[in-house]
């Protein structure tokens, strides 16, 4: 199904491509005989519309976190990133490569990731291709952008559009030639989010859910085994025995070599466990999406409203179902949702501020099913402001989601395998983000600090960068992160099992 969403996205690009080749490489446009070579001017002139740009980017990480020396780790950060932008007079089309060890090592279709085209007709706009859309006024931060699903296998640390996953998408803007604008999306298929497997960044519940996974391997191999030792000695003790017919030892021949088989097969698909076998195929036409969006425009107000119909991009586990390997994939499943939006951003004399909200909608209305999500409230609420003292700009966003019918979910059977449990019983998650930014020296040095403070599992995680402008291009950059959880019991923390994943990472950019 992905192979043949693709080839219908690439065979519509093609099409589109087709448009604008026609349109720059008419008998006109080569035979312009005002210039001294025709065809050279000519095909100057179709190349100039294409830009290439990218990043180059190498950088050093030091994990010091732990107390324990031993688990001080070092670790180099590569990546390459390369755009090819062709601008027509109707038709735009854009290419963005990433080679990083995000997609390398654990994401190989994202190396590609961007690929789409854009057609121009007069207030209309159709796009087509593998693209990240964002819905919402919020800044980096978000409760209605629902289409892209994020890739956490390096967690919060790459920029907000960096993580997001590119998805294969038909999409139609309409801008009203005054105060509004309006978009429809359809996704054939769906993404779901990346996490790490293993390795620092792997998340507790993703460990959780395999660990169960090879419990009920390992218990269901070795009720195998003892069948096939039963077998064994059923054969062997017939063989031995002079009053056994033919017919009997054939009999019990065929249950032993049944039993082998049955054997081998589940210790081969125990020990080949992997992502792909453990989550659902999404590459299917029940998980496409879709969603309208419209902007309204009075004055300095910017009103939005919206709809989106898809699914969550996280996994639900039935673990009543996990009885064995082959009800594993029954067991799995991606929740239905729907989300009704409204968001809005406005300027109020030196402040920008912006808000969403979001009612999202699953097939769980009265709570009761404790494998699909709760009904639930989400929103954002913030602005940013430069301050007159030195270059100083305050980016202040609140954040948070409330689970609906939470006393259902607290008294229900299965209440920690609940795919809305909450540790600390409170069945909402509110955060703080907060980023004060300054320059110095002509603007060559920068200094960014990013703070986030959950509330309910009072959570800080600190991302300071400081950059410095060489020249021409190059860049250097010294970040880092620090994760710090104040509760007594840190296996509340939302960021359970990362405490010691705090670290200084200095990088080397260049920007062509």
């Amino acid at each position: 199904m992905c192979k043949k969403s693709f080839l219908t996205v690439l065979l519509v690009l093609l099409a589109t491509f087709g448009v604008f080749a026609q349109e720059e490489w008419s008998d006109d446009g080569w035979g312009d005989e005002t210039t001294s070579s025709s065809s050279g001017e000519s095909l100057g002139g179709f190349w100039d519309r294409f830009s290439v740009s990218g990043d180059a980017e190498l950088g050093g990480r030091i994990y010091f976190g732990s107390t324990d020396a031993e688990k001080t780790t070092v670790n180099a950060i590569p990546k390459l990133e390369v755009g090819l932008n062709y601008e027509g007079d109707s038709t735009n089309f854009n290419a963005q490569i990433n080679l990083s060890e995000r997609t390398l090592l654990h994401n190989k279709m994202d190396i590609l990731d961007e690929f789409h085209a854009d057609l121009f007709l007069g207030d209309f706009v159709l796009s087509a291709g593998k693209m990240k859309v964002v819905w919402g006024k919020g800044d980096k931060l978000h409760v209605l952008d629902n289409f892209n699903a994020n890739d956490y296998t390096d967690f919060l640390i790459p920029d907000y559009l960096d993580r997001r996953i590119g998805e294969y998408i038909f999409r139609v803007q309409y801008n009203a030639p005054k105060i509004f604008r309006l978009e429809g999306i359809w996704t054939p298929v769906m993404r779901s989010e990346v996490y790490a497997e293993n390795g620092k960044w792997a998340p507790e519940k993703v460990a959780r859910l395999t660990s169960t996974i090879k419990e009920v391997g390992g218990t269901e191999v070795g009720f195998a085994l003892s069948k096939k030792d039963e077998a064994f000695a059923a054969l062997s003790a017939l063989s031995q025995n002079s009053n056994a017919t033919a017919d009997m030892k054939t009999q019990a021949k065929g249950a032993y070599n049944d039993a082998v088989t049955k054997y081998i097969t589940l210790l081969n698909q125990a020990n080949s466990l992997s992502a792909d076998d453990l989550y659902p195929d999404t590459n299917k036409l029940k998980y496409g999406q879709f969603g309208f969006y419209g902007n309204f425009s009075f004055g300095v107000v910017d009103l939005g409203i919206s709809y989106y119909n898809g699914h969550y991009k996280q996994v639900s586990t039935d673990y009543t179902k996990l009885q064995s390997l082959s009800t594993v994939t029954d067991a799995l499943h991606y929740d239905k949702l729907q989300v009704f939006g409204l968001d809005a951003q406005g300027a109020a004399g030196p402040f920008t501020l912006r808000g969403e909200f979001a009612y999202n909608l699953t097939n769980d209305n009265d709570g009761d099913d404790p494998w699909i999500h709760n009904n639930s409230i989400s929103y954002l609420a913030g602005f940013d402001v430069s301050i007159p003292l030195h270059n100083l700009n305050v980016n202040v966003q609140a954040t948070g989601n409330f689970v609906l019918h939470k006393d259902t979910i607290e008294d229900g059977e299965f209440k920690t395998a609940d795919v809305d449990y909450d540790p600390t019983g409170k069945y909402s998650n509110n955060k703080l983000v907060v980023q004060l930014k300054d320059t110095f020296y002509y603007e060559k040095i920068e200094l960014v600090v990013k703070g986030i403070y959950g509330f309910e599992r009072q959570d800080l995680v600190l991302l300071p960068e400081l950059s410095y402008k060489i020249r021409d291009g190059w860049k250097a950059k010294l970040s880092g992160m620090y994760i710090h959880n104040f509760r007594d019991d840190e296996n509340d923390s939302e960021f359970a099992g990362w405490q010691d994943n705090s670290f200084i990472q200095l990088s080397v950019n260049y920007t062509f």
